[in-house]
């Protein structure tokens, strides 16, 4: 009886030992068939916005923050990237929808990267022009935990494999886009098309202009003159003007004046002007036309200067052609001599004169020959 005895104990103690030793086995080998979960944050957009409002996303975003302090040395390290998955299919074309999925993609990578110190290497991007789950405005950030950590069954593995496939496509399309825009524009930039030319538009100023004042010219006075358009609305002008005409019984015309003006063009056409002028020259007329106008027997030599303002406007007739009309009021003097020829001998009537005049300083009807646009 006693040995039956002490054989059934040592039979019971030898099953105790056995069940302890097989839940401890069975203790160790679970953590090694389970899986971590992924650490998924996501974040919530407005259809059509690209801007990160905290309104909302204020948990997710407190989630997010506490996860990168508790993995930082993993993530800086390397072996745990931040991955951001950008979705957006709330707009019309797959180019939008990518285009907006980016943006937003940065804007959350913006808040990390500032908030807790993370640089973009630290990150892995793709975006999407799809919704998530049904839902269309969306962006993932996922912490995954490292290989060394846990080891992931083999479903998970696949699962992970197959992601990150699906993000190397979108990439991999992503850049054929990127390629195929490029080449558009540099086949653009090759064969660009040849644009005819067109006339000078009404506000388009010309950078340089000869003219003449056909007034002056048919009063046998002719003139030569420049302009130089400094800008859209400043031009300098200069005309000269000489005339050395003589004949019988001594009529004579003999004339050199010249004419410096700045000119501010006005308004939207810039054709309408207004502008500072003045003139100085000497003369010798008699019974030619501008003396005869005064008296047909008297003659007047001497030397004149003039200011004041002008006001005039520009025609245009083509894109090289135009025509100025322009009017002067302000000061003149002039400094004389008055005579009259008995048989062909001067005979001075007055001597030393002075005239000081309010009135016209000028007169111009000029046709223009522009040269040159800006």
């Amino acid at each position: 009886m006693n040995f039956m005895k002490q054989l059934q104990e040592k039979l019971l103690a030898l099953l105790l030992i056995a069940l302890l030793s097989g839940t401890g086995a069975y203790a160790q080998g679970t953590p090694d068939k389970q899986k971590a979960p992924d650490k998924v944050v996501i974040f919530r957009f407005l259809p059509g916005e690209e801007m990160f409002s905290l309104k909302g996303n204020e948990a997710e975003l407190e989630r997010l923050y506490v996860l990168v302090d508790n993995h930082r040395a993993e993530i800086t390290a390397g072996r745990m990237p931040v991955y951001v998955d950008g979705y957006c299919a709330s707009l019309p074309t797959a180019k939008e929808n990518l285009n907006t999925a980016f943006a937003r993609a940065n804007r959350v990578k913006s808040e990390l990267i500032t908030q807790k110190g993370l640089k973009e290497a630290d990150f892995i991007t793709a975006n999407y022009a799809r919704a998530y789950h049904n839902n269309k405005n969306l962006v993932v950030v996922t912490l995954r935990v490292p290989a060394k950590a846990v080891v992931e069954s083999q479903p998970a593995k696949e699962e992970v494999k197959q992601e990150e496939s699906k993000q190397e496509q979108v990439t991999v399309e992503q850049k054929q886009e990127t390629v195929v825009e490029e080449e558009s524009v540099a086949v653009v930039k090759q064969n660009p098309t040849p644009l005819p030319e067109q006339p000078l538009a009404e506000g388009q100023p010309y950078r340089f202009a000869v003219r003449t004042n056909v007034l002056y010219d048919a009063m046998l006075l002719p003139t030569l003159g420049v302009e130089w358009r400094i800008n859209n609305s400043i031009g300098v002008k200069l005309d000269g003007s000489l005339s050395w005409w003589g004949g019988e019984h001594g009529k004579v015309q003999k004339v050199w004046l010249l004419n410096p003006e700045v000119r501010w063009y006005l308004l939207d056409a810039k054709r309408f002007y207004v502008g500072l002028s003045g003139s100085y020259g000497e003369y010798n007329i008699y019974k030619y036309m501008p003396g005869g106008i005064l008296s047909k027997d008297t003659g007047y030599q001497g030397k004149l200067w003039n200011a004041g303002l002008t006001v005039g406007y520009q025609l245009c007739l083509s894109r090289s052609f135009s025509v100025d009309f322009n009017l002067g009021l302000g000061y003149t003097r002039s400094d004389y001599d008055s005579y009259g020829m008995t048989d062909g001998v001067r005979v001075y009537k007055e001597r030393e004169k002075t005239k000081n005049l309010w009135g016209p300083t000028q007169a111009g009807i000029s046709l223009v020959w522009t040269i040159g646009s800006k």
